[in-house]
Parts: structure tokens; C-alpha cells; sequence
């Protein structure tokens, strides 16, 4: 984002007829950012940020954090052995903290705001074996000579 100080230059730099590239090598942004700015300037007849239109959302500051604290303690009761749990499961708890009922999919970006990501099960090949798999793994571990780190 480009500070409005810097904004208003480019805006005296475009009236003396440089180019967006030029420009943009002076503030040492993208050439896209220039163009965009001087569209909005356009469209807006201004370089400053305004409001934008929509609802307001209910999670900001306070909400949010008390809201990932909730979700942590809900992963950790959840599931002892993987620690998840369902985006249904994260969109009901939103639902008794604030009171919305959110979409899956705004659930999912609520929970990816939040620093967490989605884990999707894999198929399992046909000729999947798991005692092999078991086996493999004891094995790898006894002839392996350094300090390993595994998931549970």
C-alpha cells in the first residue's frame, strides 16, 4: 500500500506526463500499484482509502482472539489423537460466541484469518497394507541414528 504523501506525488508526476513505470521506479513499487491508483483517482476523484460498503463484521480485535482461544481449547477436547475438528463443528461455536451463522465456506476463510489450514483426507491405494506400513515405519526408526521429530 502506498502512504497518501507518496500518493499525491504520484498523482504531480502523472500531470507532468511520466510514465507509470517511471513513476513506479521512483517509489520503488509495482507498476500495477501506479495504475490502480491513478484508476481510483479516475473513478473516485480521490487518492484517500474509503469507507467501503457492506456489513461490518462482528469479528475484529477482542471477538477474534477470544474466538481463536475458544477454537483452540475446542481442538484440543475435540480429537486427542488428530486435533481437528469440522468446519461445521468451528461454524456452531461462532455461532453460540457472537451470535451469525456464517456460510462453510466464510467459515473457512474465518478459520484461514485465523492462522489454521484445512486438512482433506487422502484415498488409500488399493493395494494399501498397513501392517507393512507399520513394519516399515519400526524399521525406519531402529536404523535411524538421529533425533527424529514425528506428528502423534
Amino acid at each position: 500500500m502506498i502512504p497518501i504523501n507518496e500518493r499525491k506525488l504520484v498523482l504531480k508526476w502523472d500531470e507532468k506526463n511520466k510514465t507509470q513505470q517511471e513513476i513506479a521506479e521512483l517509489l520503488g513499487c509495482h507498476q500495477t500499484s501506479i495504475s490502480r491508483l491513478l484508476a481510483k483517482y479516475k473513478n473516485k476523484g480521490t487518492v484517500q482509502n474509503l469507507p467501503r460498503s457492506g456489513r461490518p463484521t462482528k469479528l475484529k480485535g477482542k471477538t477474534l482472539y477470544r474466538l481463536k482461544e475458544l477454537i483452540l481449547r475446542e481442538i484440543e477436547l475435540a480429537n486427542n489423537q488428530y486435533c481437528a475438528v469440522s468446519t461445521k463443528q468451528i461454524g456452531e461455536l461462532i455461532h453460540q460466541e457472537i451470535g451469525e451463522v456464517y456460510t462453510m465456506r466464510h467459515v473457512e476463510r474465518i478459520m484461514h484469518k485465523l492462522g489454521f489450514s484445512l486438512i482433506t483426507p487422502r484415498p488409500q491405494h488399493l493395494r494399501h497394507d498397513q501392517n507393512k506400513v507399520d513394519k516399515f515405519r519400526e524399521d525406519f526408526k531402529k536404523n535411524f541414528n538421529r533425533s527424529m521429530w514425528a506428528m502423534k
